[in-house]
Formats: structure tokens, C-alpha cells, sequence
């Protein structure tokens, strides 16, 4: 057990799902939400249970203590067709890097643009990109 006045890190991932589930509400096509998930899914041969599909996915973490983490995300996107994929990826992480971050986000940077590929286990096209959060972890 910690003491009350230790800084605990918050779940940077977490934090980014509920900023960007709420913008890809009605992004989808005829404005269906999108799936926005820690987890692939439960597909067919592994993959997601529909598509599109937003993957957000932890790759790195480091802490200034006590104040600032610095998170690199990685957001994937499976779709119907590679277009399609590196373009609801591109809205997902622009909307991410040009809003004001909302409390505790407190910056987020794109670090590569977004890159098409296939699913080595389905075969749906998809697509990835990383941006840096960083955020504030409260006292």
C-alpha cells in the first residue's frame, strides 16, 4: 500500500481511449462509431470483430518524477481497404495532436505519419501511426 501523498502513474492509455472515443463516435461509415479497443478482438483467426477497428497500444513509458509521464501510443486501424484505413488513422491522430488536451493530457505530438500494411493473420488491410502523450500525474 502507498502513502496518500505519493505520486501514482496514471494509465495513459486509458486516457487516450476516453479522448478519442468520443471524437470517433460518428466517424465511422454512415456515422457509426468506430471501435476504439485495447484489444484486437475476437475475430475471425484472431483479428477484430468488425471492421473499421482503432487499436491503442502502449510501446513506451518514462516518468519525471513526480510530475510528467511521456507515453509513445500506437494506434492501429484495420479497415475495408488500405485508404481507408491510413484515412481513419489520420483523423484519429490529428484530432489527438490539434484539441486542446484535456486534463491530465497535457501534450501530444505525432511521431510518424501513418503507414498502410495488411494483417499478417487476417489478411485486412490496416494501418499504424505513434505520437508522444505526455501527462500529468496527480499529487
Amino acid at each position: 500500500m502507498t502513502a496518500p501523498d505519493v505520486p501514482v502513474p496514471v494509465d495513459v492509455v486509458e486516457l487516450v481511449l476516453r479522448v478519442l472515443r468520443p471524437l470517433l463516435a460518428v466517424a465511422g461509415p454512415g456515422g457509426r462509431p468506430i471501435p476504439v479497443s485495447t484489444t484486437v478482438g475476437d475475430g475471425v483467426d484472431g483479428g477484430p470483430a468488425r471492421l473499421p477497428w482503432v487499436l491503442v497500444a502502449e510501446d513506451g513509458h518514462t516518468w519525471a518524477w513526480p510530475a510528467v509521464q511521456r507515453s509513445i501510443i500506437r494506434l492501429t486501424c484495420w479497415h475495408t481497404s488500405p485508404h481507408a484505413a491510413k484515412a481513419t488513422l489520420s483523423v484519429a491522430l490529428g484530432l489527438l495532436c490539434v484539441r486542446p488536451a484535456p486534463a491530465p493530457l497535457l501534450h501530444t505530438e505525432p511521431l510518424t505519419a501513418p503507414i498502410t500494411g495488411s494483417d499478417p493473420y487476417t489478411g485486412a488491410p490496416l494501418a499504424t501511426a505513434t505520437l508522444a502523450v505526455h501527462a500529468r500525474t496527480p499529487p
